[in-house]
């Protein structure tokens, strides 16, 4: 009786671990990793103090809170 439902259990496993991955490997594909998306935040962030868009206590405020996170 417990060899059906292992067989049931393995196959439905073996069905949504591959689409888990499969969900994940394509939402950080499209997004990247969270160290991807920091670096770019703080290219950002460089590019408007260059810009004078932001002041400086502004840019260091920013730059130490991405670090931080």
């Amino acid at each position: 009786m417990l060899e059906p439902t292992l067989e049931k259990a393995a196959t439905g496993l073996a069905f949504i671990i591959p689409g888990i991955l499969l969900v994940r490997w394509y939402l950080t594909r499209k997004t990247g990793s969270p160290e991807q998306w920091v670096e770019e935040q703080i290219r950002e962030l460089e590019r408007r103090f260059a810009r004078g868009e932001i002041d400086e206590a502004t840019y260091n405020q920013r730059l130490h809170e991405m670090r931080d996170a």
